[in-house]
C-alpha cells in the first residue's frame, strides 16, 4: 500500500529504553510514533520474537523501561499490557491465538469481554454489533458466528486473531510474522489493513521474515542481530540489499555494496 509521510515530532506512542532479558535481548531502545509502522528485520532468531513477547509481559525478568504515550508502564503480564492499550498478534494462530473448538463469536470477543460487560454480564447486543463490525472490516468469510473457528481457512483464522485484538481498541499493536502460511490474497488484505490502522493513529511494531514485506509496508526498519538493534533504516534506505547486509552484521559499507558476501558468510560457519 502507498505510504504517507509520517510526523517525526511529538510524544512516541511506544518508547522502549534499555530493554534486556536473559542474554537474548541486549540493551534495546526504540520508539514508535502514532501512525508509524516500525519493522523488525534481521535473520530469524536474533531476538525479534523475544522483544515482542517481553513488551507484552509474557517473559519474566526483563529489565528496562517501557512508556506508552509518555507514561511509564509496568508490563508484568499480558493482562497488564492489554490494560495499557497494547495488543499482540502471535506467531502461531492455532496454539497461541485461537481456541479452535470454540465458536467464531467466542474467539472474537474473548479479549474484549471487559469492554462488552456491564455489572459482570456480557451485553450481547453490544457484543454482536462489535463482532459484525469486525467481520465486515476484515472481510472474514464464515458460515455464521456459531461455527467452530477451527473450520475456517487459515487466512480467515488469521483475520479472526487480528480482529479479536482490534476489538480492544489498542494504541500499540505488536505483530509477530502475521502473514506466514496464508494465501497471497489475504496477505494483501492484511497489508492494506495495517496501513489503515496506522493512518488511524495506531503505532505498529511489525516483525516479518519476509524482506519484501518490510520494504513495502514499513516506515522504519530496526535490524536486529544477536539480541540487539544493529541498524535503523528509514525511507529510501529500506532496501533488500541493506536489510540483508545489516542482518549479517556486515556494516554500512557492505550492506550498501550488495549481497555477494552471502556466499562467504555461509562458508565461514
Amino acid at each position: 500500500p502507498k505510504q504517507a509521510p509520517k510526523p517525526s515530532t511529538g510524544t512516541p506512542a511506544l518508547e522502549v529504553r534499555n530493554l534486556s532479558w536473559n542474554n537474548r535481548l541486549k540493551d534495546i531502545s526504540l520508539t514508535a510514533r502514532a501512525g508509524e509502522i516500525v519493522g523488525l528485520g534481521g535473520l530469524d532468531g536474533q531476538g525479534q520474537r523475544e522483544l515482542l513477547l517481553s513488551l507484552f509481559g509474557v517473559l519474566r525478568g526483563a529489565s528496562g523501561e517501557v512508556l506508552i504515550n509518555g507514561r511509564k508502564t509496568t508490563l508484568g503480564s499480558p493482562n497488564q499490557a492489554k490494560r495499557g492499550d497494547m495488543a499482540l498478534i502471535p506467531e502461531d494462530r492455532k496454539t497461541e491465538g485461537l481456541m479452535l473448538p470454540m465458536s467464531v463469536r467466542d474467539n472474537l470477543s474473548m479479549s474484549s469481554l471487559s469492554r462488552l460487560s456491564r455489572f459482570g454480564m456480557v451485553d450481547q447486543a453490544a457484543e454482536g454489533k462489535a463482532i459484525d463490525e469486525m467481520i465486515a472490516l476484515l472481510g472474514i468469510k464464515t458460515d455464521g458466528t456459531a461455527v467452530p473457528v477451527g473450520t475456517l481457512s487459515g487466512g480467515n483464522q488469521q483475520k479472526i486473531v487480528i480482529a479479536k485484538w482490534l476489538m480492544t481498541k489498542p494504541k500499540v499493536i505488536l505483530l509477530n510474522d502475521p502473514t506466514r502460511g496464508i494465501d497471497v490474497g489475504t496477505k494483501a488484505e492484511i497489508y492494506q489493513l495495517l496501513r489503515r490502522l496506522a493512518d488511524g493513529g495506531a503505532a505498529i511494531l511489525y516483525y516479518s521474515t519476509d524482506y519484501d514485506e518490510l520494504v513495502g509496508c514499513c516506515d522504519k526498519v530496526l535490524v536486529m542481530y544477536d539480541g540487539g538493534i544493529r541498524r535503523v533504516l528509514t525511507g529510501a534506505e529500506i532496501t533488500e540489499r541493506a536489510l540483508v547486509g545489516s542482518a549479517l552484521n556486515l556494516g554500512t559499507s557492505h550492506a550498501e555494496a550488495g549481497t555477494p558476501s552471502l556466499a562467504g558468510a555461509g562458508a565461514g560457519r
